[in-house]
């Protein structure tokens, strides 16, 4: 059994003393990161100098927890988009029901997730799901490299320690080129757009992944919505013909700004093009979601190994308004006046929001302030969710102080498909780990056979 805290220790003993990973050492790490496109508005992503470590026999844990909760999701997701009215019954504008009634041509909707979670006292606990465009694939692949490279690693290995990256971006090729061929029903090579402004902040890593899957054999161009054109019953970027879009335009730019995507759409609509995440799994990008899964008719429709995930893994969450609902234990509750007297157990947050926007934390907040928040959430459209216990860690620092810092750690799995495909691991020194907030973003080893 490996003693991943014993090896955290070692690790970091090996980097605060290496001559090589002095003031000089660590700014080259930086700069290199730069040279290699893993930055996010301009400054390197990650931030210490140890990876997050994590030990084959956990990982098989997660994967097979994943695997379970993916399972249980693809349940609610097909109940939820059967029978004729489901689109009309859905809540949506009629701009966005119009896109998320495009039928995308295959059946699964999450092709490429992320799960944001927490661990602690040896719990996983998921917040939410990402499922429009998960972010951070690329970039995890090239900090893998570059501290696979780092001479703590092979002394490691001389050590007689099993130690290797966790690759990501395979895995993300490998989910889009079967949908593909869900979709095209053969297994032609398809020629691939990953789409989203050319102004976008992550433009950085849709360069990484073209390049990757250029490697790989399969032609890939980043393109902006602004520049495609649907002609001749094909999509083009520029003269390239596209047969597989990654979509990384978010489903609300594409309402904000119909008018700049309509080539895109037109595609879609006309069996043109595949296109990954579809419209409507935006529809599963909603916090509501986990109401949805801890409702008790629908955990009484699961398998009892998918009903024990839920319960073990996802925090009671509700929507948030005005009525009666039931409590973490099945007890009927009227929903407002119970959630003004829980403060310091609970959180609010936007149902459509991503980035940490919006969220409120009850135990970081004054009765006054509580209320203040609850009364625009009723105005809006919230969840309540109860709060899970969160971990933190300290990482050396690469900055050559030679110092460690305290981090609370977010550790997101992505899957593809329905399976786990590595981790995004967040370190922020705030209450929300998320890049966009400033935090720091470290890759994934797995320790052991």
């Amino acid at each position: 059994m490996i003693d991943i805290g014993a090896l955290q220790e070692r690790w970091d003993e090996l980097v605060l003393t290496h001559p090589d990973l002095g003031e000089d050492g660590c700014l080259a790490m930086r700069a290199r990161q730069l040279e290699q496109g893993a930055s996010f508005d301009g400054r390197a992503l990650c931030q210490v100098l140890r990876p997050n470590l994590v030990s084959a026999t956990h990982l098989a844990a997660v994967s097979q927890t994943c695997r379970l909760l993916a399972s249980a999701l693809r349940k609610l997701t097909g109940g939820q988009t059967r029978g004729p009215h489901w689109v009309e019954q859905a809540d949506l504008t009629d701009e966005a029901a119009r896109l998320i009634a495009i039928d995308p041509g295959f059946d699964r909707l999450g092709v490429t997730v992320r799960l944001d979670a927490f661990e602690a006292e040896g719990c996983l606990s998921f917040v939410e799901l990402n499922a429009e465009a998960p972010a951070g694939i690329a970039y995890h692949d090239v900090l893998a490299r570059l501290f696979d490279e780092l001479p703590v690693i092979e002394q490691l290995r001389s050590e007689g320690l099993r130690i290797r990256p966790q690759w990501v971006v395979g895995h993300l090729l490998q989910a889009l080129l079967t949908t593909y061929r869900d979709w095209a029903g053969h297994r032609g090579k398809p020629r691939i757009a990953i789409v989203d402004w050319r102004e976008s902040p992550t433009v950085s890593e849709f360069q990484l992944l073209a390049e990757a899957f250029t490697r790989r054999g399969y032609r890939c161009v980043v393109a902006d919505p602004r520049d495609l054109s649907f002609r001749h019953g094909r999509l083009f970027s520029g003269r390239s013909p596209i047969d597989l879009v990654y979509r990384r335009v978010l489903f609300s730019d594409c309402l904000a700004r119909r008018d700049e995507v309509e080539a895109l759409v037109s595609a879609v609509e006309n069996r043109a093009v595949c296109m990954v995440n579809p419209f409507r799994a935006s529809m599963f990008h909603r916090k509501r979601l986990w109401a949805d899964l801890t409702q008790p008719d629908f955990l009484r429709g699961l398998l009892p190994a998918e009903e024990a995930v839920i319960r073990d893994h996802i925090p009671w969450t509700r929507r948030f308004r005005e009525g009666w609902s039931t409590d973490h234990q099945g007890g009927a509750v009227d929903l407002v006046p119970w959630v003004r007297a829980r403060r310091a157990g609970l959180v609010l947050k936007p149902d459509h929001s991503f980035g940490g926007k919006g969220v409120h934390l009850g135990w970081q907040l004054s009765g006054t302030e509580w209320d203040a928040v609850m009364e625009e959430a009723l105005a809006g459209d919230y969840v309540v969710q109860r709060a899970v216990p969160l971990s933190y860690e300290t990482f050396p620092l690469m900055d050559g102080s030679r110092r460690k810092e305290r981090f609370l750690v977010d550790q997101a799995p992505y899957l593809f498909r329905g399976k786990m495909g590595g981790f995004l691991t967040r370190l922020s020194t705030g209450p929300l780990a998320n890049v966009t907030a400033g935090g720091s973003m470290v890759p994934s080893f797995v320790v052991g056979p």
